[in-house]
């Protein structure tokens, strides 16, 4: 993987590494924090919580900084994994995806492609005790003001975690959520959640509109490449099960409706691996706004 922002100096933010392991052992995090020069608020900086860490590191740049700075900038929190790649696939399938009920029996290690999920709720658990109250102690931030922004299995965390402890985050911004995951565990969620348990959350759902190409006999969306970040768009295919988008936009107009200010967008100009950026760009928008 290329050097990220936090490998060069900065006269906007400062950048701080930690590592952490799952209570199992099993899973490795790279804990990076950026916080502002500027003067911290009274209450504490804004912070935004931002998972696939590595691939958000390797993805922000200087201007995104300034951008942000002006205003009410956030402390940004990258929970990526100890690896030099831009994901670890095992570990984020596992703890970026919900438990599963089948026949109202919990599913011990639901299988999805190959690899093990189930885990979010144990990751939001690490989340709570331990990342946020490192986050707190390191940098200062507004426990009332803690955001959370996720792409493709991480929408899908973000997703779950408003539709089950919605008080977790002040602002949720999920790209392009993988709502068919587990044929749409999520979507049973959704169902069964009180809508107004979300009164007055900010949700941000954006979702790529743009026809995936297919190769002439319509097997493969696009030939094989070559280079990290088309591999990683590759690897990170939304909706392979289909039919997702209408679920989506369902609960976007429930949310509202529950008494939540929901944004829906669609961007018919950009496929699913373009939507990390796209998302990420507005989930640093929302973060720094009053």
């Amino acid at each position: 993987m290329k050097s990220s922002l936090a490998d060069h100096p900065s006269a906007l933010y400062r950048f701080e590494k930690h590592e952490l392991d799952s209570a199992d052992g099993k899973r490795h995090y790279r804990i990076e924090i950026s916080i502002p020069r500027a003067p911290a608020p009274k209450a504490g900086f804004p912070v935004l919580y931002m998972l696939d860490g590595n691939a958000a590191m390797a993805t922000l740049t200087e201007i995104d900084l300034v951008r942000i700075i002006g205003g009410n900038p956030p402390v940004l929190v990258a929970i990526g994994y100890d690896t030099a790649t831009r994901h670890d696939l095992v570990s984020r399938a596992y703890d970026y995806t919900p438990p599963v009920r089948e026949n109202g029996k919990p599913v011990a290690e639901p299988v999805v492609s190959g690899r093990v999920g189930g885990g979010a709720d144990i990751f939001l658990q690490l989340i709570d005790t331990r990342i946020k109250p490192l986050v707190r102690a390191r940098a200062g931030t507004d426990p009332g003001k803690e955001y959370l922004w996720g792409h493709s299995y991480g929408g899908l965390f973000a997703l779950h975690t408003l539709f089950t402890q919605p008080g977790a985050f002040a602002r949720y911004i999920a790209g392009d959520p993988s709502a068919w995951w587990h044929d749409g565990a999520l979507i049973k969620e959704w169902h069964a959640f009180e809508k107004t348990r979300a009164a007055g959350k900010r949700v941000a759902i954006l979702i790529s509109a743009k026809p995936r190409e297919r190769t002439r006999r319509g097997l493969n969306p696009e030939p094989a490449q070559k280079n990290e970040a088309q591999a990683d768009a590759r690897v990170t295919q939304a909706d392979p099960r289909g039919g997702m988008r209408p679920a989506i936009r369902e609960m976007a107009q429930g949310l509202r409706l529950g008494g939540a200010d929901v944004s829906h967008e669609a961007f018919p100009e950009y496929g699913h691996g373009d939507m990390l950026r796209v998302s990420l760009e507005r989930a640093l928008q929302i973060a720094a706004e009053p």
